[in-house]
This record gives structure tokens, C-alpha cells and sequence, in this order.
């Protein structure tokens, strides 16, 4: 399979786009001044996290992306763009919002291992002003493009069921495949998608929300398949791997991962690799055995870091 096979291809990603900040250091002695450890700073790197880690995932792979999303007017906010224009991200539909911060999650590392998170961020329902911003823009870029991603991580830019809506509509009129990475129990803004794609805790709240107490996982997606009118689901089970619930193909893939180091950002590999080769018109068991070895690929690595499309060709 050639190295360009996905570069024709062209997708859109919209939701809560982020700034991945990490503090690397050693911890090597207790303060005397408290009981906590005293961490000697060494370095420190950006990274593109929430669904901007979606869209380096899919230009990992090789592909064209925009993405949609909002930022503040702030230092962050310029970081983030430098960022996405590096990794030629397309970001007209990036607004600027005076009235938010930049969301960015700072993570504080010792050898490997995560200490601490501080989070920074405004998880508001967007103002009517930039949502209208954002749809002008989005509505440029959906005849370009050839699947959209709503890439939710409860920040407030998929808060609007209106939004949701606006956007799962317009891509059908296209004729073009719509998947979701949840967050939350009210799925009915995601109603009309292609595939949603929870992870087994997720899974669990929202039938807990339906009122299924059934351990059933193929009832359940069932269930939520026939409610929110969708063409298929993908559970990730983390340590456990991935089902797959199709009305033809109800199947678990066993996990591919041979160590663990760092599980953020998996989910944004799986939605971003199973968009892709489904876009390209691979079968579905076969995406599904890709995102599942994308997924068992990018666990390995420390912090936020893409899937590439070297690290996936000896298994295509």
C-alpha cells in the first residue's frame, strides 16, 4: 500500500480544541517545608491536545484536515495556532473569544510518570456570537471534505444541541459520514450520526440514563443504535481492546497494546483512524483492526503524541 493513500483525503474536525502543556523534571527528595515532593524542572513542550489531537492524528496518517474550534485572545491562543500551522492544520475555523481562555491542560512529569494536572479552561455553552462565527466558517469547509468528526470533551463547544443538530444535518444533506467521540449522558444532540464511539464507562452511564441495567453490551448498543438513529458503534474496552456493534457485525477485537505508558489521547487516535479508513472505503472489520492496533501503538508513547502512518503500515 503506497505511502500517499490517504493524502487525497480531506476531513473536518470540530470541538473542544486544547493546549496540551508538559512539565518534564525529576523528583529525587520530600520538602522539607510540607509532606510533597519537590520537582526539579527540565524542560518544557506543547503539544495539540482535545480534538486537536484528533487533527494531528489524521495528519499523521497523511491526510488534509481543518479544523473547527475556539480559542481565547491570549498568549495560549497564539502557541496553539503556531502549533496547527506547523503541523499544516488548516484553522480558518478556529475562532478567537475575548470571553474565554485558551484551554490548557498542564501535566507535571517524573520519570514516566504523571504527578499532577492542572486544568485551565471555561466549559461554558459558547456565546450565540461565535457559534454563529463558527457555522459561517463550517459551512465553507463541509462541501471540501470527505467525513466530520465532533471531537466532545465538555468544554462547551458541542454544548449546543442546536449546534450538534446544525452540523449532523448539513454533513447528511452531503452525503457525508458523521463520528462522534461522546461526552455526557444528553446523545440526543448526537442523533443522526454514522458512529459514536464511548468508551466502556461512558457506555455504562448512558444506559444507566436509558434505563438499561443490562450487562448485555450488544443490547445495550443496540438499543442506542435504533434511539439515536446511528449506523454502528465502537466500544473501547481499554485494557480489554474494542467491540464493534453493526446490525451485521457484532464482534470483540482483543487490545494490541505490549506496554502502557500513557492511555491520554488514545480515544482521539481511535476516532481519528477509524474516520480515515472508513472515509477510504476499507471494510469495517478491517478499520476497526487498525484503529484497535493505532490505539495499542500510541498507549506506548509518553504524553500526547499522534499516531503516524509508519508506525501502522507494517500492519496495513
Amino acid at each position: 500500500m503506497p505511502n500517499n493513500s490517504l493524502k487525497d483525503y480531506c476531513f473536518l474536525v470540530v470541538g473542544d480544541v486544547m493546549l496540551d502543556r508538559y512539565f518534564w523534571g525529576e523528583v529525587e527528595r520530600i520538602s522539607p517545608e510540607a509532606p510533597v515532593p519537590v520537582f526539579a524542572l527540565k524542560s518544557i513542550t506543547m503539544s495539540l491536545g482535545g480534538a486537536a489531537n484528533v487533527a494531528n492524528n489524521l495528519r499523521g496518517l497523511g491526510t488534509r484536515v481543518e479544523l473547527a474550534g475556539v480559542v481565547g485572545q491570549d498568549s495560549e491562543a497564539q502557541e496553539f495556532l503556531s502549533l496547527a500551522q506547523e503541523k499544516k492544520i488548516g484553522t480558518k475555523a478556529i475562532i478567537r473569544d475575548r470571553g474565554r481562555p485558551t484551554t490548557v491542560k498542564t501535566r507535571v512529569i517524573a520519570s514516566s510518570q504523571q504527578l499532577l494536572r492542572i486544568d485551565a479552561e471555561n466549559t461554558d455553552t459558547l456565546s450565540e456570537e461565535s457559534l454563529a462565527l463558527l457555522k459561517e466558517e463550517i459551512k465553507a469547509l463541509l462541501p471540501k471534505i470527505n467525513a466530520l468528526i465532533l471531537s466532545d470533551y465538555a468544554k462547551g463547544i458541542l454544548s449546543s444541541g442546536e449546534f450538534c443538530k446544525w452540523l449532523i444535518e448539513r454533513a447528511k444533506e452531503l452525503s457525508i459520514p458523521v463520528m462522534v467521540d461522546p461526552k455526557g449522558l444528553f446523545w440526543r444532540r448526537y442523533e443522526g450520526a454514522t458512529c459514536i464511539t464511548p468508551n466502556l464507562k461512558e457506555l455504562k452511564e448512558i444506559a444507566k440514563e436509558e434505563g438499561l441495567y443490562s450487562s448485555d453490551m450488544a443490547k445495550i448498543c443496540e438499543h442506542l443504535i435504533r434511539k439515536y438513529d446511528l449506523s454502528f458503534m465502537l466500544v473501547t474496552l481499554g485494557p480489554e481492546g474494542m467491540y464493534l456493534h453493526h446490525p451485521e457485525i457484532k464482534r470483540r477485537f482483543p487490545a494490541k497494546a505490549r506496554e502502557v505508558y500513557d492511555v491520554s489521547g488514545a480515544g482521539d487516535t481511535v476516532i481519528a483512524t477509524l474516520t480515515a479508513f472508513y472515509a477510504a472505503g476499507y471494510p469495517l472489520e478491517k478499520v476497526v483492526n487498525i484503529a484497535n492496533q493505532a490505539a495499542g501503538i500510541v498507549v506506548g508513547k509518553v504524553g500526547t503524541q499522534p499516531i503516524l502512518w509508519d508506525e501502522l503500515k507494517p500492519f496495513l
